[in-house]
């Protein structure tokens, strides 16, 4: 039996993987797909272990070996009873051991998670995990927002709201959660837009000790262009702009709201002040924290 479990969604591929293991009850062998060598192809599906009587082969990356990548169609023929999974994020699918494993093995991709199945899914394992205390929606949703959509970080602030003691509430994420950069930075555009400048200078406070002003104008720079990919939308939905433009779709959910009340007059003078922006993070001495300040504080 052949197992090919692919994704982007860690989180989901390792529960599938979870789910095989625990119904095998012999010696499990992993191996590394990068440091396999066709060579060692034969003794790894052909070869007999002395004590096991059934097998449970783990091969994580091989497709990151193109040599061994494409000779695993041929191998994967022959393993007999002995159970392979292979773990793989990131998949050619034009290979010929893909199109094999598609025709010939139980395949699970893993995608993942939009923001409103992330919410749903914060709810469930917030019943789990916090037990007797209730999480709302509204919560799970702010949660969501603050941390974005990795399964495994919202598992860990699950855990830390747990080990509080306290009613899960928005002001208790923003004691004991550091929020993502990109959350960060959505906050951000919010505040300038608003022109609330206290706020602004609040969240700059935290940004700015923390992280790379040049991985953070990256940042910000991601969440102008998804800006502008909606405003030259044209009626298209958000996942078909989405798909097109290689972005996630919670960028431009969580950017949408700016968008509606972005001329394109303003766009047009926002993109313009960002390049003037790029230009001077590249070629001034000036500190680049005052210079994102500066450029936030005149949106």
């Amino acid at each position: 039996m052949v197992y090919l479990l692919a994704g982007e969604n860690t989180y989901e591929i390792e529960r599938h993987l979870k789910k095989i293991v625990d119904q095998f009850d012999e010696e499990i062998e992993k191996f590394d797909g990068s440091e396999l060598t066709i060579e060692m192809l034969p003794d790894l599906f052909l070869g007999q272990t002395l004590f096991a009587t059934k097998r449970l082969i783990i091969i994580k990356n091989a497709s990151k070996n193109r040599q061994v990548w494409g000779a695993l169609s041929e191998w994967l023929t022959k393993v007999g009873e002995t159970i392979v999974v292979l773990v793989e994020e990131n998949l050619d699918k034009r290979t010929k051991t893909y199109k094999w494993l598609q025709k010939n093995a139980e395949v699970s991709e893993s995608r993942n998670l939009n923001p409103r199945e992330t919410v749903e899914w914060v709810l469930r394992q917030g019943n789990i995990i916090l037990k007797d205390v209730i999480l709302a929606k509204g919560v799970a949703e702010f949660l969501v927002q603050y941390v974005g959509v990795d399964q495994w970080q919202l598992l860990s602030e699950l855990e830390k709201l747990r080990l509080s003691g306290r009613e899960p509430s928005e002001s208790l994420i923003r004691e004991l959660i550091e929020p993502t950069p990109q959350a960060t930075s959505f906050e951000l555009l919010d505040a300038a837009f608003a022109h609330n400048h206290v706020l602004l200078e609040q969240h700059l406070s935290v940004v700015s000790r923390s992280e790379d002003p040049h991985m953070f104008f990256g940042l910000l720079s991601s969440q102008i262009y998804a800006l502008a990919l909606l405003q030259s939308a044209d009626g298209r939905r958000q996942n078909e702009i989405a798909q097109v433009a290689g972005i996630h779709p919670y960028v431009l959910q969580k950017i949408s709201p700016l968008a509606e009340q972005t001329s394109r007059e303003q766009l047009s003078r926002l993109i313009n002040k960002l390049a003037n922006l790029d230009t001077n993070l590249k070629s001034q001495a000036v500190d680049p924290w005052i210079q994102i300040r500066s450029f936030l504080l005149q949106i």
